[in-house]
């Protein structure tokens, strides 16, 4: 694993996906207000045990073509993705709904950083991999690749202005355990 968070962790911003019907449960929330919603998430996602393990209520069933029928129909309150995805996600997918939304003022936040991994075989390439990366951090061209592909999506979810919930990540190497909300990093 090269230990480079890519994305600036945009995946760990974890955006809800919502009946229109609910909004109101959702505007003034908290931590435990939220906790008393039930989450959807397709079967086996790690999300789950994400979830769980910092005490909200999951129903994990089902497949990521059927979660949208699920919510409509009110077997949960909310399902999430991460902020690199949800507005293809919710184009392609979740739009054929006509009550459902993105829900624009809270978000998840959780370590599930994007990282490159190459076979422990070639020790030298992961070395190269990591240099390059370093040198692309330091000239400032990561974040024009960044800026390129993230910022009108940062800007139309309107990242910086949400509520954050931040939850731990059982899941994650020790490398990236102390990863926190940064959304000064998200800044253009």
């Amino acid at each position: 694993m090269i230990s480079k968070p890519l994305t600036r962790n945009l995946l760990g911003y974890r955006i809800l996906i919502i009946n229109d019907k609910d909004t109101f449960k959702f505007k003034e929330a908290n931590s435990k207000d939220i906790k008393q919603l039930t989450l959807g998430i397709p079967e086996t996602w790690s999300d789950a045990d994400i979830f769980r393990t910092n005490e909200f209520k999951v129903s994990e069933k089902g497949s990521f073509d059927d979660v949208f029928n699920r919510l409509v129909s009110g077997e949960f309150d909310y399902t999430t993705f991460g902020a690199n995805e949800v507005e293809s996600i919710f184009k392609n997918r979740a739009s054929q709904h006509a009550d459902l939304s993105i829900e624009n003022s809270l978000m998840f936040f959780y370590p599930f950083p994007l990282v490159f991994y190459v076979n422990p075989k070639q020790p030298r390439l992961a070395v190269r991999i990591e240099k390059g990366l370093e040198n692309i951090e330091n000239n400032r061209v990561l974040s024009g690749i960044f800026d390129s592909y993230y910022k009108l999506l940062i800007e139309d979810l309107n990242l910086k202005h949400r509520k954050i919930i931040s939850l731990n990540n059982p899941l994650i190497p020790n490398e990236f355990a102390d990863l926190k909300p940064d959304l000064k990093s998200l800044s253009l």
